[in-house]
This record gives structure tokens, C-alpha cells and sequence, in this order.
């Protein structure tokens, strides 16, 4: 049974970790998979309004989905991220092209077509992931599209959201019309091809455009503004940037308007204008006007100087170029004869970082400040900040920093630079000891090193150097690497373990050249380190009786060490703090009732350290403090704090420096006469605090006295708010008559008494508070039968605070005397009296045959039509006004107003006899049109060239727009190649094509076809590029020529580091005799094959290396199993190094050759026969016993026997000689 349960755990064991062990399988949207990553692998959805859900996480940061959406429609998407995540969606058309974002920190957000028409396209979705993991919910949402149908500039559709999807324009003049909206379409950019010799102007009109709209004229890459305007008129220009011959975008941007605009766009003439035939470098053109562009520089030599030339309105930027080699750096000035021109200089590094600039001399200089450039290109930008037409000269140099200290350390006889952190920090001797060192705020900012700490020891290190325009800095960090102690104000700096045990661990010590975030930094050059070990018996630090505690006194106000001797009157306690190891000392101190307490701490702020002292409450709340002194000194004197029966706590705080100090205390008694009043209170209060019959006045009693009472008399009213401060039932005299308000009876002196006031409602303590009295009667309104005094009581006056009104006879709530319309009909009276009707009668009304409002009697227009009586041919009817062509019958009701003989409902011109039809639509009759397709061509020029001028698709080719079509124009590029001979008829930039490869030689990059780019023949190879049999010398075949390549070939060791240059088997040569090493059996030449050398451990590249070999046999002894050749082998031979010697038996280090065994060796060698050999020796003494005692009739046999012994001893004695 107990087996079956065992069985059954492990397999549910397995089953629980194969579960867990399993990878979780994607199920984005319910596809049971992972939605793709791209466009092209999108996870399609259906067509629906739905709800899905997926997952993103740091292995899996997007999703894309693909949608059709049908025609007519349009898609919003919304995102609800997991909480502590940020997702954001994105939504694209078909060709992927962004429409819409959200990247808020909403967990909600939005996406949507935003206007794009998408109908019958594929929309993508894209969730990105920002920020976190987890599971996320989009909806989508598929509703009609509301947006208006666009047809930008006659395209049938909306104009670009982004440069890459702009909308491309004819290269010509022209007016074109657009729709934008904050709303749906917040962006239109248009493309056009500008001619050569060429700039181009563009205006906008928006009458719906705020100050948040935008036009702007943007280069050919759509990296930076040529132009841009943000307020009407809307007008932008290339004004001096060279883009004649390529294109431009114009970029319309609404940020909070919707509206229709019109762009007009014209091209000007650049030929003449300043900066137009530029020489920048002598390049024969413009420097470029962007890092991007930048005209490159290839120096010749260290110095080079080039012109160049800017204006503050045609060409305000020149970017140059340069490769700086490894180790080297670069600088630059500029000067200019302009005096009253500015121009600015700036150096950029291979990040398009700053690293100088220089704006306000002639000449302007930078530099790389030895900064790390070499091995990288640099920028240069030379701009006008003002000054027009300014020739200028660029200087620019480089050096070779190989020779400065920087290349050339040896930190601390290291022998270069030592390590920048903790992690490679070199390690010094174990001894007091000066270094010196190299560091530089922009090359080398830090050195670091490691110091072993003897036992018993602390550590001090000290740092100094000559120059004093430098700022170095001195840190030191224990073995965990916390910082210890730290100096940066002082020249030497000095830092030291002070309190913190560091014996027999690893410090870490770092000078580092001041870093600076703006300014200067801490320079660079020489410094010297001093290493300075302390015994810890001298260390006040680590042998501290703070207040004679014994050790340390606490480091916060919990642990604070007691003076439970401290007494009243004075005491002294010593202490030690240390900025780096042990900041603060707190002391508690008990006060006692009616006491007070004073410290003084010394030294406390001087050159060599900063102390500070601070008093605080029980509660730890600060009573005093002193930061700045020499002596520092704090009390509770003058802080209105009282401490008596409490204990109060010290604090000494160390902010720099290390220093043994003196805290002495005064706790003294606050009131010294006994008189009930403290000292502190009696000074305050005037008395003599030394004189118990010399005591405060207190008028109330209230253990305040008088002089700091603010209520003297107590009333609850200060002195300052009460008009009579020594009298306890007076307060305040509102009307200042001298007679306090609760005697007074007419507190505010209005006239009116308080209790009149008090029934009238008004306040009796305020002047300009008192009753109303309409009639001035004396007796206020609220108390008033007859309010305004017009003889009528107040219930029977229509108006009881109108003395003029008391009837309305019309109840329209205006009386009589002043309504204008008595009757209330509607008609003013005197309007009644003009329209002869009665104002008194509100059944007669004035008569208004059109309802206007104005009565017949004064109507300049009776039938209402809008045309005066004097002008309407029909002033009786108000169908009709107007009859154009004289014929009886109004315009209204005739068929043809012009009577041209055509219907006015197919005729475009209804009131003019001479056109009816108007083909384009431009407004002007086609009988006076001369173009009325408005293709921009005359009707009578398509009769020429063969089109039809009455459809607008249907204009005359026409390639150079120089308005001449192409049936007839004999260079239809205009590029002034005959078409005949111009090898590119249609491309003005292209008539040559020399490698017949299809590729004008212009732009082609390789005119003579021969694969090497024209500008590498030129340049930097020395060959024809238009001569496919002149091609560079490249021995290794990488496309670098040889005089440019750095690695001939191409074996990965640089030229200058390879003895072969030309063999890409072999780089080195060790020994010099011109076999590589790859080839060469005995590269150092010491006569040892390197496969030898290997085998015996031995460098095969070091001649000084050679293995060892005792016996000169060839064989080293690493390998050789008799090193002395003699015969035995070095594990059995005793003497491995000696031919002469092998066995040492008796283990007494000498050979038994030389030194053999003696008797003792052979029986210590050999017990079992040395125990043989005594026996036999005893038994010869018992037959020699036996000998004398036996009968003498055996001679014989007994002789027999003697010989028998005689052969055993010579027997004995053979083998002895054996052992």
C-alpha cells in the first residue's frame, strides 16, 4: 500500500512540473498564436465591431492586426492597458503609412483613421509597448465615415499625411485649393520639383486659420525647415537655399482650425542673387546648410585654410566635414573683414554634440580640447548671426596627441593610466609612500587605486599639484566600497578613515579632476599622492571618550549619550566628530525646573573644518543653532523655549573635516531674585531682575505684565483694537466722540439713536449704515404709511416709492406718467399719432399691409419684396421686382432673363446675353475665355499641339515647362542638348551616358563603368574615372585601394603592425629572418622548434626563453625521464641531477656511491636476517657449553662436528657480506 502511495506522489509530482516546465502558448485575439510583428505578417480581424484581448511583455513588445474596413467607412480602435503598464496603439494605412497615435500615460487611449479615407483598403493596428507586461483589451469600432470627401489641389482625395505619402504637383506656377481639420486631417504636404536656377514662393490664404495653423516650405530629405509661417498672410520662400533642380515639400498644418485654404506658388529666378555661384572650400558650390549635408574636407596637411562665404538672409549656415585619425584632435578659427557682420563657430562631435563654440570675436576660435575625436568625423558650422555678403577664411588644424601626457601616463609607476573605477583600481605598496599621476577633466577624468591597510592601522592620503588653475578632488572608499571621506575645496585635498576600522582590509582612494555641468571643468596635469598609514592608537577617530563615555556619543537624538554628571552652573565635555565616519555626537542633559541652559563649542567653523552646534526640546524640536562661528554658541535665552524638567539635547554635527572639540555648558537658574518672574521676563518687562521688591506691572492680573500684555485691561480686545485699553467695560468709540459705544446712544453719531436703528433695521455701529426715508419725513420706510409722501397711502399707490406714478392704466407695470404705449397695443403713442390711429384705444392699431412692423402711412417698401417703392418695377406685388430684358414679365416667372435663347436652367451667364457656357468653370465664358479647359494652355496652342482645349486631361506634354510642348519643342528637357544627341531627352540633369549602363554620368557614380565609385577614382585612388582601363591597385580585393587601404591584405593586422603587408598568411616576424612566423618552425631562433617549446612550457616567441635541459640530450627535462643520463630513472633515481649518485638507502641525503652503508644501515635495512644471525650466534654458544661436558671417547665425532661449525661460520660470514 505504502509503495502504491509513494508511486502515485512522484507522478503527480512529474505531471505538476511538466505543467509548470511547459511554455505558455499566445493567444492574441483568440488566433491561438502570437499576433504578428510587422505589416506584412499582421493577424488578420473580421470586419465587425468587436472586443479582443492579447498579450505584451519584454520578449514580445508589439502587435499588429490587419482590418478591411468597407467602403463609406472608417475605424477607431481603443486600448485599455494592464495596470502599472503603459501600451499605446497606432493605426496605419494600407500601405503603411502612419494615420494615428496615442501615447499618453492614460490607461485608456484612442486611435482612428482621423478623417484618412480607408474605405475598401486594409487598415493595420499596431499595440506597442512602452513600459511593463501583461494583458491587454482593445475594442474596435467600424462606423460610417463622417468626414468630409477631399479633393486636394484636383486630386480626387486628401493630400499626404507625411512626406512620404505627399501628394506630387506640377513643376509650374500655380493656384491650387485644399480641406484641413484639427479634427480629421491635420496635415497636407504636397511635393514639387523646383526648376534649375530656381527658387520658389508660396502663399496661403485660410480665412478659418488662428494663430495655431501653419505653412511651411521643408528641404528635400523632410529633416529641417527652409521656411515656415505661422501667421496670415501665410507666406513662405526659399529665399537662398539652393533648390533649384530637386524638390521641396509644402507642408500645411492645422493645430486647432478646420477650413478650406488655397496655396499659390510661383518659382523666381535665383540668377543674380546673392550667394548664387558660391565657391564654399573651393568646391565650386554651397557648403551644406545641415550636419547631414556637410561639405567633407580631406586635409593635405595639419593646417589647411579655406573660403568660404554666408549671409544672414540667403545662406545663414556652412557645415564642413573632417575624419580625424586615431590619437589625433582638431581646432579651427575664422576671421572676416566685415567689421560690422557676426559670425558665430561651432564644433561638433561624430554624435552632433557640442563640444565648442565661439560667438563674440574676430577671429573665432575652438577646439577638440584633446577630447576623444580622433578616429571619428567632426563637425564645423560656421553661421551669420549677422552680416550680409561676408567672405570669411576657415583656418582648421589638427595634431597628433600621441606625444601629449594624455598617451603618455605612468600613474604611479604603473607604467600607463590607471584604472577610471573601483573595478581596475591599481594597487599601491603596503608603505607610506608619494605617487604621481596624470588626469583631465575631458580625457582621463578619474584614476583609481587600492590600498592594502597594514593591521592595526588607519589611513591618510593627501593630494596636491602646482598648477592652480586646476580642480582636483580626493574621495576614499572602504573595502564595500562606501565613500568614507571626501575633499574638493583645497589645494592640498585630504582625506582620512578618521572613525571607521578599516586594519587589515582594502581601501580604495580616487582623484578625480573636477566635472563641471556648465563651465570649465577641473583642467588637467600633473598631481601628487601622498600615503600616509596611522597607528590606531593615535587615531582620535578610533579612540574616542566622547564626554568621557568611553567610546563615541550617539549618532541621533534616540541614542544620545546621557551627562548624568552635568550640574548646574558650568561643566566642560570633550568629543571628537569626523565628517567622514562619524557626523554627529548627541549628549542628553537634564534641566531642572525653573532652569535654563546655555552651550559654547569649540572650534566650531574655521579654515580647516566646519562644526556645528544645535539645541533641541525633549520632543526633538530645535530650540537654537550655530553654523558660522568660530566659537559656536546656543541657549535658550531669547527663544521664548522653556527646558526646565525636561532634557534637552546637544548636537554637534561635523559638515567637513575631522576635529576633537570642547563642548562646555551653563545651566543656570531663571530667576535669579526669586520673585516669581523669570530674569528673561523682567529685562523684558523693565524691571530689575536682581531685586525681588523690583517686579512687573500686570493691571489684569493675568501673569502677563503690562509692557508685553497685549490686552492690558483684559477685556479680550488687544491693546492696539481697543480705544480705551486701561478700562475694561469700554472698548471701541465707533462715531469718536470721546464716549465708549455702551454708553453712548447713538454709537455711530448718524442721527439716528440705536434703538431707532434697532427697529429700522440698520446697524447703530456703523455711520453709513442708516434707515431709508424716501420722504424725508424722519420716519424710516419700514415704519412709513405713506413711503414717498405723493399724498396716496401705500396700499392704494401703484408705485409706493415713486412720488411722480400712482396709476397704470394698462396693469403693464409702468405707470401712466412714463409708459410709452398707454393703451398697451403694441404702438408707441406717438408712433399711434404718425399712423393716425388712437394711442388711447387698444383696438386701433396702425395699418401694415407687409406685417414689417412699419404702418403704410410711413412704408418706403409696401409689398415687403425688399426693393423700395421707387425702384420695384412690381411695388404692388411682392413675387416680383426685376424684369432684365424689358418684356413685361419678371425675372421670377421668365424663363430666360437675358433672353439670349437659352433656358436661365442651362444657362451659366443668365443675365449676361453674350456667353451661356463656361467649360472649365473658372468664371469667365467660354466665348472670352482664351484657355477654357484651364490647363494653363490657350485654346489656340492645343489646336497646335494636337489636344483637346476643351478637356482639361488633355493638355499638350510639355517636359522643361518652358511652354513649348514637346511635338514641337526641339529640347524637351531644356537642358540645351539637342533631343537628337541627348542620350536622356527628358532629363534635364542627364545628356551623357559613357558606360552605356542606362545611368547618366552625372548622377551615375561610376561614369566608365569600371566599379570603382568616380569620386574614389578621382580623389583618393589617382585614377580616370572616365577611363574603364585606369583602375586603382587593390591587392586584396576589398574595394580599398592600396595607397588608402590601412590593410593591404586584408588579413586584420594593419600594414604599419605587419611584417608581410602583402601576405595575408603571415603578419609577424619574430626573429627577423624573414619567414613568417606562420611558416617558421623556430620563431625566436633559439634552436628550439616551437611545437618543442610548447610541449616544455616555454615562450616560442622570446629567444631569452629556452627550455631547461640538464643532460644536453635535446630533450627537456620537463618531458625527459632521466635528466642526468645515468642510466636510471628520475622516479626511481634518489639524485636526479647527478650522473654520479642514484640510491640514498639510509635516507641520510648523501649517495651510497660515495658514502656506503655501514653494519647499522644493513640491519636497519634488513631486521629478518639481523633476528636469523642472532640465533645462529646463540647456538654456538650452546654447542661450545656442550663440547666440554661431553665424553671424551667422542673425538672423532666431535671433530667432526667442530668442522661442521667451522663451514657454518664461514657460511655466516658470506652472508653477511650480502646484507
Amino acid at each position: 500500500m505504502d509503495r502504491g502511495r509513494n508511486a502515485s506522489r512522484l507522478i503527480v509530482a512529474i505531471l505538476i512540473l511538466s505543467s509548470l516546465s511547459m511554455s505558455t502558448v499566445a493567444n492574441d485575439a483568440g488566433s491561438g498564436s502570437d499576433a504578428g510583428s510587422s505589416t506584412s505578417t499582421a493577424t488578420p480581424l473580421p470586419t465587425s465591431n468587436a472586443t479582443y484581448y492579447g498579450n505584451l511583455s519584454s520578449t514580445d513588445t508589439e502587435d499588429f492586426f490587419s482590418i478591411s474596413v468597407p467602403n463609406g467607412s472608417a475605424m477607431t480602435v481603443g486600448l485599455t492597458s494592464p495596470s502599472s503598464a503603459d501600451f499605446d496603439p497606432y493605426v496605419y494605412d494600407s500601405s503603411g503609412t502612419l494615420i494615428d497615435y496615442s501615447y499618453t500615460t492614460q490607461s485608456y487611449e484612442e486611435a482612428s483613421t482621423n478623417g484618412t479615407s480607408v474605405g475598401g483598403t486594409t487598415v493595420y493596428i499596431e499595440i506597442r509597448l512602452y513600459s511593463g507586461s501583461g494583458q491587454y483589451t482593445m475594442q474596435v469600432w467600424i462606423f460610417p465615415d463622417q468626414s468630409p470627401q477631399q479633393n486636394d489641389a484636383n486630386s480626387g482625395g486628401d493630400a499626404g499625411l507625411s512626406a512620404s505619402s505627399s501628394l506630387a504637383l506640377n513643376s509650374s506656377n500655380q493656384t491650387l485649393n485644399g480641406w484641413i481639420s484639427d479634427s480629421f486631417d491635420t496635415y497636407d504636404w504636397y511635393n514639387i520639383t523646383v526648376p534649375t536656377g530656381n527658387g520658389v514662393f508660396v502663399t496661403m490664404s485660410f480665412p478659418n486659420a488662428t494663430g495655431s495653423s501653419q505653412l511651411s516650405l521643408i528641404e528635400s530629405t523632410a529633416t529641417y525647415y527652409i521656411n515656415y509661417d505661422y501667421t496670415a498672410p501665410f507666406e513662405v520662400t526659399s529665399n537662398g537655399t539652393n533648390v533649384g533642380g530637386g524638390h521641396v515639400y509644402i507642408r500645411v498644418y492645422s493645430g486647432s482650425d478646420e477650413g478650406n485654404y488655397s496655396l499659390n506658388i510661383s518659382f523666381f529666378s535665383t540668377s543674380g542673387q546673392p550667394g548664387s555661384n558660391q565657391d564654399d572650400a573651393r568646391s565650386g558650390s554651397d557648403a551644406g546648410n545641415t550636419l547631414s549635408n556637410a561639405l567633407q574636407i580631406n586635409m593635405t596637411g595639419n593646417t589647411t585654410t579655406i573660403p568660404g562665404w554666408v549671409d544672414e538672409t540667403w545662406d545663414d549656415y556652412d557645415f564642413y566635414s573632417i575624419a580625424v585619425p586615431s590619437n589625433w584632435t582638431t581646432w579651427a578659427s575664422i576671421s572676416w573683414n566685415n567689421s560690422s557682420a557676426d559670425l558665430d563657430l561651432v564644433l561638433y562631435d561624430s554624435n552632433q554634440s557640442t563640444l565648442d563654440s565661439s560667438w563674440s570675436s574676430n577671429p573665432e576660435s575652438v577646439s577638440g580640447n584633446s577630447s576623444a575625436i580622433g578616429g571619428t568625423t567632426v563637425y564645423y558650422r560656421v553661421s551669420a548671426w549677422s552680416g550680409t555678403d561676408v567672405s570669411y577664411n576657415l583656418t582648421i588644424g589638427m595634431g597628433n596627441l600621441s606625444d601629449s601626457p594624455a598617451y603618455n601616463q605612468n600613474d604611479a609607476n604603473s607604467g600607463g593610466d590607471v584604472g577610471n573605477d573601483i573595478a581596475s583600481s591599481f594597487a599601491l605598496p603596503i608603505d607610506n609612500g608619494s605617487y604621481g599621476g596624470w588626469i583631465s577633466d575631458s580625457m582621463d577624468s578619474n584614476d583609481f587605486f587600492s590600498v592594502q591597510v597594514p593591521s592595526g592601522y588607519a589611513i591618510q592620503a593627501n593630494l596636491s599639484w602646482n598648477n592652480s588653475a586646476n580642480d582636483f578632488d580626493l574621495y576614499l572608499y572602504d573595502q564595500s566600497q562606501s565613500q568614507i571621506d571626501s575633499s574638493f575645496n583645497d589645494n592640498p585635498e585630504s582625506v582620512q578613515s578618521g572613525a571607521t576600522n578599516v586594519s587589515g582590509t582594502t581601501v580604495y582612494i580616487q582623484v578625480e579632476s573636477y566635472q563641471s555641468w556648465w563651465g570649465s571643468g577641473g583642467g588637467e596635469g600633473n598631481y601628487t599622492l601622498d600615503i600616509l598609514f596611522l597607528n590606531q592608537s593615535s587615531v582620535p577617530g578610533l579612540n574616542q571618550n566622547d564626554a568621557y563615555s568611553g567610546g563615541d556619543a550617539g549618532n541621533n537624538s534616540s541614542s544620545a549619550t546621557p551627562l548624568y554628571n552635568a550640574t548646574t552652573g558650568y561643566s566642560m565635555w570633550p568629543g571628537y566628530v569626523d565628517s567622514g565616519s562619524d557626523t554627529y555626537d548627541y549628549y542628553q542633559v537634564y534641566i531642572p525646573a525653573d532652569h535654563g541652559i546655555s552651550a559654547e563649542l569649540s572650534p566650531g567653523y574655521g579654515n580647516s573644518q566646519w562644526l556645528a552646534l544645535e539645541l533641541y526640546d525633549s520632543a526633538n524640536n530645535l530650540v537654537d543653532s550655530d553654523y558660522y562661528s568660530l566659537t559656536q554658541n546656543v541657549s535658550t535665552i531669547g527663544t521664548g523655549t522653556y527646558l526646565g524638567g525636561s532634557n534637552a539635547i546637544i548636537s554637534v554635527y561635523a559638515l567637513d573635516g575631522a576635529e576633537e572639540y570642547n563642548l562646555s555648558m551653563w545651566i543656570f537658574n531663571l530667576d535669579a531674585d526669586g520673585d516669581g518672574f523669570y530674569d528673561e521676563v523682567e529685562y523684558s518687562c523693565g524691571s530689575d531682575p536682581f531685586d525681588n521688591n523690583s517686579t512687573p506691572s500686570d493691571t489684569d492680573a493675568d501673569g502677563i505684565c503690562d509692557t508685553l500684555d497685549e490686552d492690558i485691561d483684559g477685556d479680550g480686545v488687544d491693546n492696539s483694537n481697543d480705544t480705551f485699553p486701561e478700562d475694561a467695560n469700554e472698548t471701541t468709540d465707533s462715531d469718536g466722540d470721546g464716549t465708549g459705544d455702551n454708553a453712548d446712544e447713538d454709537d455711530d453719531n448718524d442721527g439716528w439713536t440705536d434703538t431707532e436703528e434697532y427697529f429700522c433695521g440698520t446697524d447703530h455701529n456703523d455711520s453709513t449704515s442708516v434707515p431709508d426715508d424716501l420722504d424725508s419725513d424722519g420716519v424710516c420706510d419700514v415704519q412709513d404709511d405713506d413711503i414717498d409722501g405723493d399724498g396716496y397711502e401705500n396700499f392704494e399707490d401703484f408705485d409706493d416709492y415713486d412720488p411722480t406714478e400712482w396709476n397704470d392704466t394698462d396693469s403693464d407695470g409702468i405707470g401712466d406718467n412714463s409708459d410709452g404705449d398707454d393703451d398697451g397695443d403694441g404702438y408707441y403713442d406717438g408712433v399711434e399719432e404718425d399712423c393716425l390711429s388712437d394711442p388711447l384705444d387698444g383696438s386701433s392699431i396702425p395699418e401694415d399691409t407687409d406685417s414689417d412692423g412699419v404702418c403704410d402711412e410711413l412704408d418706403d417698401d409696401i409689398d415687403g419684396d425688399g426693393i423700395g417703392n421707387d425702384l420695384d418695377a412690381f411695388p404692388d406685388s411682392s413675387e416680383e421686382s426685376v424684369d432684365t430684358d424689358g418684356d413685361g414679365f419678371g425675372d421670377n416667372a421668365d424663363p430666360d432673363d437675358d433672353n439670349d435663347g437659352y433656358p436661365d436652367i442651362y444657362d451659366l451667364f443668365p443675365l449676361d446675353p453674350t456667353e451661356w457656357t463656361d467649360n472649365d468653370a473658372d468664371l469667365t465664358g467660354d466665348n472670352a475665355d482664351p484657355d477654357d479647359d484651364n490647363d494653363g494652355w490657350f485654346d489656340t496652342d492645343e489646336e497646335d499641339c494636337g489636344t483637346n482645349p476643351f478637356l482639361m486631361q488633355s493638355s499638350p506634354d510639355d517636359a522643361d515647362s518652358d511652354g513649348i510642348c514637346d511635338v514641337i519643342d526641339p529640347d524637351d528637357d531644356n537642358d540645351a542638348w539637342n533631343d537628337t544627341i541627348d542620350s536622356f531627352p527628358f532629363d534635364p540633369n542627364e545628356w551623357d551616358d559613357l558606360d552605356q549602363d542606362n545611368l547618366g554620368s552625372n548622377s551615375d557614380p561610376d561614369d566608365d563603368g569600371d566599379g570603382w565609385d568616380d569620386s574614389v577614382e578621382l580623389s583618393i585612388c589617382g585614377t580616370d574615372p572616365r577611363d574603364a582601363t585606369s583602375i586603382p591597385d587593390d591587392f586584396d580585393g576589398d574595394r580599398i585601394c592600396d595607397n588608402l587601404d590601412d590593410d593591404d591584405d586584408n588579413d586584420l593586422v594593419l600594414d604599419f603592425d605587419d611584417a608581410f603587408p602583402f601576405d595575408p598568411t603571415e603578419t609577424k616576424d619574430t626573429d627577423g629572418d624573414k619567414k613568417g612566423d606562420g611558416a617558421d618552425t623556430d620563431d625566436d631562433n633559439d634552436d628550439w622548434p616551437d611545437t618543442t617549446e610548447l610541449i616544455c612550457d616555454t615562450s616560442p616567441l622570446s629567444n631569452t626563453s629556452v627550455p631547461d635541459d640538464f643532460d644536453d640530450d635535446g630533450t627537456c627535462d620537463l618531458i625527459d625521464p632521466d635528466d642526468d643520463n645515468d642510466g636510471w630513472s628520475d622516479l626511481e633515481d634518489s639524485f636526479p641531477y647527478d650522473q654520479d649518485e642514484w640510491a640514498d638507502r639510509n635516507s641520510d641525503g648523501k649517495g651510497d656511491n660515495e658514502f656506503p652503508l655501514t653494519a647499522m644501515d644493513h640491519m636497519r635495512l634488513n631486521p629478518v636476517a639481523s633476528i636469523i644471525g642472532l640465533g645462529l650466534i646463540s647456538a654456538l654458544l650452546a654447542g661450545s657449553v656442550a663440547f666440554f661436558v661431553s665424553r671424551r671417547g667422542m673425538v672423532e665425532e666431535e671433530m667432526s662436528e667442530e668442522e661442521l661449525w667451522d663451514s657454518y661460520d664461514e657460511d655466516e660470514a658470506d652472508s653477511y657480506e650480502e646484507w
